[in-house]
């Protein structure tokens, strides 16, 4: 019964994942098009994300063409399917920064998406990110002028998905790392891939990348504090709105990146994609090189890359417990604001008809719990599952 209630939701969830390039295409051009004033930066960012998230899809599809075409004996115990599985295992985001992280990026992202096309309640042209004016007429209401501020909520933003990736901070801590000791140096594993990378570095991109949850949180409660009532109509929306454009390239930039380690890894590993011309004698010294403990507290063996968790047994516990817990809490802080900015908006939603005030309201702060509990709920199946976020 399992497999029949599990199996459709793999299959939506990958063809769901599958259309993001698609959608980013969509927006771009959609912006692009619109008979209104464009925001630059929205158009460079979603053409960014279009670009780099449709080259990681052909290339993951090449290489798992690749793999189907290798040839691979029957009763070995490394095949290339079983190294890439492996890869993938261990190069998606951790199980937190799933469930809170990007969860949070994309509850963000609908709602603010949701209040910016709202432009007979609030005015405003979604395709130049303007939300309107601001509460008491203080101006309008537009993300990404020019100034530092707007460029570093962005990077920002940019910074926390992308440093979520595996591949990403485990090609940083290698740079700090050392060569792994016992390799044969004229063997074709020897590689900067496969130093020993630095534990502290692996924690501190940890850290930076809850770290940067931290402005959404901040923005949130600045506005709430001096306009509460007017909540709707803030600044919090261009800023936020910023930040979270940074968050999608963020995400483009670092699936890519995780692909292109995961085809060079492959290559080292004498995937050529040929049939007879690989060289199947390189799967075990590519898995060895990847092999973090023989056994695991389940028996298993236990393989790793660029989670700190997967390194733990090298660290003070202290340390790792301490950075685990800030990190876990900056995560979860990100998370609760998702919810209240939604909560907020809709609760503000309707500021100066009266008549239709409580209704209105009622219905909007409906729609974007919904929203929060549908994607909180899911990025967190999706955490402990295979799909959507196997790279």
């Amino acid at each position: 019964m399992d497999f029949y209630i599990i199996a459709p939701v793999s299959a939506v969830s990958r063809a769901f994942v599958l259309s993001a390039p698609l959608v980013a295409i969509a927006v771009f051009i959609a912006s692009v098009a619109a008979n209104e004033p464009r925001s630059i930066a929205l158009n460079g960012i979603m053409g960014c994300t279009a670009v780099v998230l449709t080259a990681a899809y052909i290339l993951q599809l090449k290489t798992e063409s690749s793999i189907k075409k290798a040839s691979t004996p029957h009763q070995s115990e490394f095949t290339y399917k079983k190294i890439y599985e492996t890869l993938q295992s261990i190069m998606r985001p951790s199980p937190s920064s799933i469930s809170l992280l990007h969860s949070s990026g994309l509850i963000l992202l609908v709602t603010l998406c949701i209040r910016l096309g709202a432009t007979d309640q609030f005015g405003g042209h979604p395709a130049n990110l303007d939300f309107g004016i601001k509460g008491y007429g203080d101006g309008d209401n537009v993300a990404f002028t020019l100034n530092f501020a707007s460029f570093g909520h962005c990077i920002q933003g940019a910074l926390a998905s992308f440093l979520s990736y595996p591949a990403v901070t485990g090609l940083v801590a290698r740079v700090c790392g050392s060569k792994s000791e016992g390799i044969d140096h004229a063997r074709a594993t020897s590689s900067f891939f496969f130093k020993i990378p630095s534990v502290y570095v692996l924690l501190l991109c940890q850290l930076i990348s809850a770290s940067m949850t931290v402005y959404p949180s901040y923005s949130l409660i600045k506005r709430a504090m001096k306009d509460l009532e007017e909540f709707s109509r803030t600044s919090h929306m261009n800023n936020t709105t910023e930040w979270v454009l940074g968050y999608v390239l963020g995400v483009g930039v670092g699936w890519l990146v995780t692909i292109l380690v995961q085809k060079h890894m492959l290559r080292l590993a004498g995937l050529t994609g040929s049939g007879q011309e690989n060289d199947i004698g390189k799967l075990s010294q590519v898995s060895a090189e990847l092999t973090v403990s023989e056994l695991n507290f389940e028996g298993n063996v236990e393989h790793g890359f660029g989670k700190s968790s997967e390194y733990r047994t090298m660290i003070m516990p202290i340390v790792y417990f301490i950075v685990s817990i800030v990190s876990t809490l900056l995560l979860l802080l990100i998370n609760i604001t998702s919810l209240a900015t939604g909560l907020l908006i809709g609760l503000t939603w309707n500021v100066e008809e009266e008549a239709v005030k409580d209704k209105i309201d009622q219905d909007m702060t409906a729609v974007f719990f919904l929203v929060w509990f549908v994607v909180t709920g899911a990025f967190t199946w999706f955490a402990s599952k295979k799909w959507p976020f196997v790279y």
